[in-house]
């Protein structure tokens, strides 16, 4: 064990008109500076200001997208044409190489641990560099444990799970409605996954069956069912006690848990994250203290924690061909200051990271949690291994076996086939775009997009209903120019939501709009994903300010004859909208007046079910590629939702 998992780090990751348009705008620099545009999944504020006081001609442009990845939106916008100047990614896979440049002549990229830069050559060259990475570990309330009578640290996952057990009996960690006490600081796929890998692998790898199972796994002589057959058991015996919900895990069964609030109102006992989340707890509790843990092994090995780093960053090809020169010098120089010891610690600022790949730059102790601090000193730190996709698919099989869908063997069989055969993406064409019609900046949760209008569309002809709305949270992609696929269509709309068709009056749907914009301002940044793109209406509201909410002006018919309280009418949606999946944590983004499924809220005074379609809004996409295989498919912004501005009266 002593060998201390000190590993290569790879980580993972028809159109009905309402008058109006508007065009799309271009990116342009401030006060004639050059623009130069990447995109990250927090603000890079210490970040941007370094550089443009570094370089007077360059504006760092840095949109947030917590979805930036190069199996993802990155590494389609990339093959589109529509790459970003600095291209993020959670991974560099061999995929991307004829989309990003060779940094391997550059001072910079020397600048990082051999170990770092060797494990993300592609082709024996190197595209990205690493940025900062996160210590990862358990974070639970100390101050509720010792309320509980706990007197112990855990030092294996025996007798963590009896201290949960213990604050469960006090009735503390939990909410009156659910007996959960456990949960991801980010409820997304790369983290659940990653945890999945982190508790099991570590303890056997310094050991000589783990050693020869990592040879075997790289050279396909065995497969995960030959080592990973414990994975999920710390998961799944807080599952067995109701300490976890695996419906809940990445959101696609309902809202992701807010661990943050529950952590904070205490009624959460522990979960996995990085320190960042955990000094965010800690700074923000005026009633609790919190401590971190490491992964914990059940073969008396030494505990562990895991880090990787926070992302990797690379240059878009198209800078290397004729009159971009001065793009490619710009992006050059914003990497090179990067890799700086000045750069890594405005990221790091910035981030919440805490152990820097730059050479001569070793992890602060002072700023390590006191539970990690033996791991980080010792070494005794894990850097997974997995490319993202298979990662992903991995975490994919295991929350399916933990829901009950099918059995750990059968889970990790699939993982071992799809490890050997790639991956399981729908390549099937599905029809032609004749433009682009562009996510970004979470605009389809702010104002009328094209995409969403066409989501909107597929929505209203696939059901007939009146009024198709689409809540701006499930449109998560853009469509490109030429040729689409199925994958194309999973990733605008990749959540798995049925829509359903209800009969309702003027009046509630004009409560749903006005539902809709309430979380266009969030203290994150990220607006809410209740803000509703449509079909079949128009409406007009006013911007919100700090200090005054959104205000809903005017509903109308397409005809722009007004929507009157007491027309009925057939309105497509998504049962989750309609309460499938309950309201509790924001589930259903408060569309109660459509409650027709959940007991945890009122029922619906005014709306009815017309049908259950079985169907999703994928589908929908589908069948509208399908009715229009004639032709190329096209959407614009036509003035079905109009922005008032705040001081405009």
């Amino acid at each position: 064990m002593k060998n201390r998992f000190i590993c290569a780090a790879v980580t993972l990751f028809l159109l009905a008109g309402c008058g109006g348009e508007s065009a799309p705008t271009e990116k342009t620099g401030t006060r004639g500076r050059l623009p130069i545009t990447m995109m990250y999944s927090c603000d890079l504020k210490n970040f941007e200001k370094l550089v443009e006081e570094t370089y007077p001609d360059i504006d760092l442009q840095v949109e947030r997208n917590a979805e930036a990845t190069i199996d993802g939106e990155s590494e389609r916008r990339l093959r589109s044409g529509h790459g970003t100047d600095i291209v993020t990614t959670n991974l560099p896979t061999g995929g991307v190489k004829d989309y990003v440049m060779d940094l391997s002549a550059t001072a910079y990229a020397s600048k990082y641990q051999a170990g770092i830069t060797k494990s993300l050559q592609i082709d024996g060259k190197t595209r990205f560099i690493p940025m900062p990475g996160k210590y990862s570990g358990y974070i639970y309330n100390v101050s509720m444990a010792e309320r509980a009578g706990v007197d112990f640290v855990p030092a294996d996952n025996g007798s963590l799970l009896s201290v949960m057990d213990k604050v469960s009996e006090q009735g503390l960690g939990k909410e009156d409605l659910d007996n959960v006490m456990f949960a991801f600081s980010s409820m997304d796929l790369p983290t659940v996954s990653a945890y999945f890998i982190g508790t099991q692998i570590p303890d056997f790898l310094g050991l000589a069956d783990g050693v020869t199972w990592r040879q075997k796994l790289t050279t396909h002589e065995n497969g995960f069912a030959d080592g990973m057959a414990h994975c999920i058991d710390v998961v799944s015996a807080m599952a067995e006690r109701g300490y976890i919900d695996p419906s809940r895990l990445t959101g696609q069964k309902g809202n992701a848990t807010p661990v943050l609030e529950r952590m904070l109102n205490g009624t959460m006992f522990i979960t996995y994250g990085t320190i960042d989340f955990f000094d965010d707890l800690n700074e923000r509790s005026g009633e609790y203290e919190f401590a971190m843990l490491p992964f914990l092994s059940d073969r008396g090995n030494h505990p562990w924690t895991m880090v990787t780093p926070a992302a990797f960053l690379g240059i878009n090809a198209e800078l290397g061909e004729k009159g971009n020169e001065e793009k490619l010098d710009a992006a050059d120089r914003i990497l090179s200051l990067l890799s700086s010891e000045e750069g890594q610690k405005a990221v790091i600022a910035d981030g919440g990271a805490s152990q820097s790949y730059l050479n001569g730059m070793t992890a602060d102790v002072d700023d390590v949690p006191a539970g990690l601090v033996d791991c980080v000193e010792n070494g005794y730190i894990y850097n997974l291994q997995f490319p993202a996709k298979l990662l992903q698919y991995f975490g994919n099989q295991m929350i399916a076996s933990l829901n009950g869908e099918m059995s750990v063997d059968e889970a990790l069989a699939n993982v071992d086939n799809y490890f050997l055969n790639g991956d399981e993406e729908d390549h099937t064409l599905v029809g032609v775009m004749a433009e682009d019609l562009i996510f970004e900046n979470y605009n389809t949760r702010r104002e009328e997009t094209a995409i969403g209008n066409l989501v909107s569309d597929a929505v209203k002809e696939m059901t007939g209903a009146d009024i198709a709305l689409v809540n701006g949270g499930s449109v998560r992609s853009s469509l490109y120019k030429g040729n689409v696929f199925g994958y194309d269509l999973d990733a605008v709309c990749p959540y798995p939501n049925e829509v359903v068709v209800l009969k309702t009056d003027g009046a509630t749907v004009k409560s749903a709009l006005a539902n809709g914009i309430t979380l266009i301002n969030q203290d994150s940044g990220i607006p809410g994903g209740r803000f509703l793109n449509v079909a079949g209406l128009c409406y007009t509201f006013r911007a919100p300010t700090e200090n005054s909410p959104a205000e809903l002006l005017d509903v109308t018919l397409p005809d722009g004859s007004p929507l009157g309280d007491g027309d009925t009418f057939t309105v497509a949606m998504t049962g989750y909208m309609a309460g499938q999946n309950g309201y509790n944590d924001n589930n259903g983004d408060g569309f109660v007046m459509f409650n027709i499924y959940s007991d945890t809220a009122p029922p619906a005074k005014n709306a009815e079910l017309v049908e259950e379609t079985g169907r999703t809004f994928t589908d929908a996409l589908q069948l509208y590629f399908e009715n229009h295989a004639n032709e190329a498919i096209t959407a614009k912004p036509e003035g079905r939702i109009k922005v008032v501005p705040a001081d405009e009266r």
